[in-house]
């Protein structure tokens, strides 16, 4: 007798509420219980909402300029943020207070990305060419930590090794890996043009960019290995590993492209369409092999490897884009922004634990 196929399950969202900021959304983020989720904004806004009634936190002063970026600890309740300003902000998730404020440093650069280490006892931020890192104790003031050479050019983007074992920060001419204390790169991944975005495998054994000629460029960390995917249509603005890093998603403006690292040979691409708008942001499912894209022309797309046809499509802002987006540490809620400044939230079904 025949098998029959397992049905598929049907992914469906439904709308928990919404706030608005009133401009430009650049971040949302939830935090790691997943009890509160924080947003910034053009205006150097920044909000935080206990969940899922979306009550807001406090009353946060925000950024004299545009808040650009914020990352949670990640076991803790703080809530860091960066902007045009040039500083760092350390915030309270619980009541909203303002625990401290740290220049990185650079006159008239902007403090543009943050990385908390796993362990959560530093925090990594960048503005303009240099690199700060403090660690940042419960309960107590941030102390300096480490600072390290100005790179070559701005910093592009700034992410952890999986257990610590240094901050990845990257700008053109490739990436270089820095373990406090050492005032030279542990090791440089050098690349001959503009990395736009990196991503490391869960497991570290693989360093990913995203180019401005167009490309993707793959580095093995515990060798010299390399691999080169080029061809996009235009300039690669995000690439992100999936939760057990048998998959690499990158985005080049309308196109999502998919490789296969369980036997990586820098062929096989998947192209998935569905957008007709440059995506803005990828997030992957923190225990599923589904991402999550948000795009200008206002969708909302769910994708899965083993298809390249959308698994779930909605039109959330059709008075204009969508500009990021969040799972929720349990995978159960999505939240995203909006150009015209309204977060979103909504609970997910039908993807299963």
């Amino acid at each position: 007798m025949p098998r029959l196929a397992k049905p598929k399950s049907v992914v469906t969202l439904s709308p928990v509420g919404y706030a608005a900021l009133g401009d430009y959304i650049n971040r949302v983020a939830f935090s790691a219980d997943g009890a509160c989720l924080a947003a910034c904004a053009a205006s150097g806004q920044v909000s935080i909402w206990q969940l899922p009634s979306l009550k807001p936190v406090g009353d946060l002063k925000g950024h004299e300029q545009s808040a650009l970026t914020l990352a949670w600890h990640p076991t803790r309740s703080e809530l860091a943020t960066g902007g045009q300003d040039g500083v760092v902000r350390v915030w309270d998730g619980k009541t909203g207070e303002d625990i401290a404020l740290l220049p990185v440093g650079a006159p008239q650069a902007w403090a543009e990305h943050l990385a908390w280490s796993p362990d959560g006892k530093f925090l990594a931020a960048s503005a303009g060419k240099l690199l700060r890192i403090w660690t940042v104790p419960a309960g107590a003031l941030p102390q300096a930590a480490g600072e390290v050479p100005a790179h070559k050019t701005t910093v592009s983007a700034l992410t952890w090794m999986p257990r610590g074992e240094g901050v990845l920060a990257s700008c053109y001419g490739g990436a270089w890996l820095w373990k406090i204390g050492n005032d030279k790169p542990v090791r440089p991944f050098p690349y001959d043009g503009a990395l736009l975005s990196i991503s490391v495998s869960p497991s570290g054994e693989y360093l990913a960019s995203g180019n401005l000629d167009g490309s993707v460029h793959l580095f093995r960390t515990d060798n010299e290995q390399n691999w080169h995917m080029s061809g996009y249509p235009v300039k690669v603005t995000s690439v992100r590993f999936d939760h057990n890093g048998l998959n690499l998603f990158t985005a080049s403006g309308p196109a999502l492209v998919s490789w296969n690292m369980k036997k990586f040979e820098g062929t096989g691409g998947r192209l998935f369409k569905g957008h007709l708008g440059w995506i803005q942001e990828i997030a992957c499912h923190p225990n599923r092999s589904i991402v999550a894209t948000v795009g200008e022309d206002g969708l909302l797309c769910l994708w899965e490897p083993q298809s390249t046809k959308p698994l779930f499509s909605q039109e959330v802002n059709k008075q204009g884009g969508l500009s990021c987006v969040a799972w929720s540490p349990q995978g159960k809620r999505l939240a995203t922004g909006s150009s015209d400044g309204v977060v979103s939230l909504f609970s997910v079904e039908g993807i299963g634990a």
